[in-house]
């Protein structure tokens, strides 16, 4: 049977060139180095070192047989990491999810904070909101960044749901659209003749208000163009074949186009931070409160804003 310290002893030998360098290394007597490799040469019936003036070389056999050792001893170390990690943060591996602009945008920074110092891997899911709740509430996922999907009776009680911050909605006009001149606020009522891009999907929040402004102002948006990337959006816009109504989150800098402040309320979606119920691994609780920070900060960027440039990066239509 094999012994762990014989993998290790060959490895040793392996990276320092000598069964004296093991023993320094492993902080083993030769002896002990000499008794371990001989019971793995006796176990595998092949000699796996070949001993010189210099030193000690692995032969071919002992080459094989070290890159299987290699993938064990990883795997054991792999093992005592994750333990450590579970014990000391919750997990040992923290599955979030998040929308796509929320992925690029807010999660990279948290994420870095709040699992600094550890052993803690991620895994992150982008998806939609709905999808996303739904992981969250089977526990596929340990928490996600979400945008509003229709009030808090639409969470339930298994559900820890935070608000992080208010993403207000902003018109995307081509830079040389002749309303661009302007400064201040745009009246929709000024755009029912012009082409707009929304979304492929039927959720999509900024759609929803978009339709409902417009009817309210007695025109029904001509749809020229729907794309769930932002970048594509601000290209067609940039390139004045049409315009948007876009989260300040999408804004994207580096394209032919300004943004204005519509006249109407057109109101914001809520990014929220959800997970289960009941108290948290310590990392989840971390990345909570990391983005709650984040959230204030754009609470503040956001107040009064009415131009933008937006926050740097391409991002899909989340």
């Amino acid at each position: 049977m094999f012994d762990i310290r014989q993998f290790e002893v060959l490895r040793a030998i392996a990276v320092t060139g000598s069964l004296a360098g093991a023993a320094r290394r492993l902080h083993y007597g030769q002896p002990t180095i000499s008794y371990h490799l001989g019971a793995l040469e006796a176990h595998l019936g092949a000699r796996l070192v070949e001993r010189r003036p210099s030193g000690a070389v692995l032969t071919d056999v002992g080459m094989l047989v070290l890159e299987h050792a290699g993938f064990v001893l990883d795997r054991l170390e792999a093992v005592e990491a994750d333990v450590e990690a579970r014990l000391s943060h919750g997990v040992s591996t923290l599955r979030v999810g998040a929308f796509g602009t929320a992925a690029s945008r807010l999660l990279p920074g948290a994420l870095r904070r709040a699992t600094a110092g550890t052993d803690v891997r991620i895994e992150l899911t982008e998806a939609e909101p709905l999808e996303l709740v739904a992981r969250t509430r089977a526990r596929s996922l340990h928490c996600a960044v979400i945008y509003d999907i229709g009030g808090e009776a639409r969470y339930g009680a298994d559900l820890h749901v935070e608000a992080l911050f208010d993403d207000p909605y902003r018109l995307l006009l081509p830079a040389r659209h002749p309303l661009a001149a302007t400064a201040g606020p745009v009246d929709l009522a000024t755009l029912a003749a012009e082409g707009w891009i929304i979304s492929r999907g039927s959720y999509d929040p900024s759609d929803q208000t978009l339709f409902a402004t417009c009817q309210a102002l007695g025109f029904r948006p001509r749809v020229v163009l729907r794309s769930d990337d932002y970048g594509v959006i601000h290209g067609f816009v940039g390139a004045g074949g049409a315009v948007a109504l876009v989260p300040e989150l999408a804004l994207q800098p580096g394209y032919d186009t300004v943004t204005r402040v519509p006249v109407q309320d057109v109101g914001a979606r809520s990014v929220r931070f959800v997970r289960p119920a009941g108290p948290p691994p310590p990392v989840v609780e971390r990345l909570g409160a990391e983005l709650l920070a984040v959230g204030r900060d754009l609470h503040r960027a956001y107040g009064g804003a009415v131009e933008s440039t937006g926050i740097p990066g391409p991002g899909r239509r989340r």
